[in-house]
């Protein structure tokens, strides 16, 4: 039995270096693209552009945030930011950018009643933008963006490479505190996942697609009943034969400070239930995972309370994995202190995943979603919870 445990403890650490190696160099892509003063220049030739933003709020990060998605020189666009009504502080926020950028717009989408708000946001700002633009690109509201944000993320699409181009959102932690390292962690592991090619889906970030191709295959339906926009549609469009192109030059990049335990908890509980709602087979099997993990963690504390070693061996292999993924980190994190964070985020996701198992319930932004396994929206109902 102890043999079976070290084959699974050495399969773990093998894993995280395979994944490593898999998706680091698109990560180092756009961490060098950020870095780099030199902007890919707009080609003359571009098709007619829409933006869509959903955003509910106001915050000076998401200002800041919707200021450089905005600024895209030499892209001539529309963008059409997106808020639930008018009460909405964010109403007020995106009439002063309009002020600064006179390609945006204000709409106003009213509440859904059959899918997520964000989805029912974005159908509004997609119908908003009229049959002019030829690309649509939908956006979060809270990741600050490159100037050649859009020509980068739509170059597959303008040369005819691809039917759906997708970007990441880059973490930055801006401090390091446990949970804000945890966040960027498990932020990480998912832009690492999109590195795989049965897994590039788009998840988080930015997603372009012709408007000809996105009615064509019939996603205004899929968003008009689902829980999520982009976790809906990239699965349904893979059964459908289409791939997403993944562009990690046009990564967006999220600013986080102050993480807590409760915030990261969230999110990553979110995310989880997305891919049980979007992709339940995938979800089934991988509870393979948490259940192994949760196995090694049980024999590493038994096995350092018999004075074995084979278990403090495992925790330094997780916390030296931890340093490297550190590493693709767009500031500098200290080993001593990605270590830990990366084997409590490791520790913490056992936990987070076997919740999902528990509720087909998600909360978002005040509103309350029950959904079904096909990621459908069952019922919603307003919720004093965030």
């Amino acid at each position: 039995m102890n043999q079976l445990f070290h084959i699974g403890m050495a399969a773990h650490i093998l894993g995280l270096l395979l994944l490593y190696l898999a998706g680091a160099p698109a990560i180092r892509a756009g961490r060098r693209t950020w870095l780099l003063d030199r902007l890919l220049p707009a080609p003359q030739e571009l098709p007619p552009l829409a933006l869509i933003i959903p955003l509910t709020g106001e915050s000076p990060s998401m200002r800041q945030s919707l200021a450089s998605l905005l600024h895209q020189p030499g892209v001539n666009f529309q963008a059409l930011l997106v808020v639930r009504d008018e009460a909405d502080p964010a109403a007020a926020l995106v009439r002063e950018l309009a002020g600064h950028f006179p390609h945006a717009r204000l709409v106003v989408a009213g509440a859904a009643a059959r899918c997520c708000q964000k989805n029912h946001s974005l159908l509004a700002g997609i119908r908003a933008a009229g049959e002019s633009p030829e690309i649509l690109v939908c956006c979060d509201s809270t990741h600050d963006a490159r100037p050649d944000f859009l020509t980068r993320l739509t170059a597959p699409l303008v040369q005819g490479e691809a039917v759906l181009a997708t970007t990441y959102h880059r973490v930055q932690p801006g401090d390091l505190r446990l949970f804000s390292l945890c966040h960027f962690f498990s932020a990480q592991l998912i832009h690492l996942l999109q590195s795989l090619p049965w897994f590039r889906l788009p998840w988080g970030g930015a997603t372009a697609i012709r408007r000809a191709d996105f009615l064509r295959h019939g996603v205004d339906a899929i968003w008009a009943r689902g829980i999520v926009d982009d976790f809906t549609m990239g699965p349904y469009l893979q059964r459908r034969g289409v791939r997403a192109t993944v562009v990690p030059e046009a990564a967006l990049l999220t600013r986080l400070g102050g993480q807590s335990l409760s915030g990261w908890w969230r999110w990553w509980l979110r995310q989880l239930l997305y891919l049980k709602f979007c992709m339940p087979l995938t979800w089934i099997v991988a509870t393979l995972a948490p259940l192994s993990g949760a196995a090694l963690l049980c024999f590493t504390v038994a096995d350092a309370l018999r004075g074995g070693m084979a278990g403090w061996i495992y925790l330094a292999g997780l916390c030296g994995a931890g340093a490297l993924f550190g590493g693709l980190c767009q500031r500098s994190i200290p080993a001593w202190r990605a270590g830990p964070a990366f084997l409590i985020m490791q520790i913490f996701t056992i936990p987070c995943f076997l919740a999902t198992w528990l509720t087909n319930t998600l909360r978002w932004r005040g509103i309350t979603y029950r959904a079904r396994l096909d990621g459908t929206v069952a019922e919603i109902s307003e919720s004093t919870h965030g």
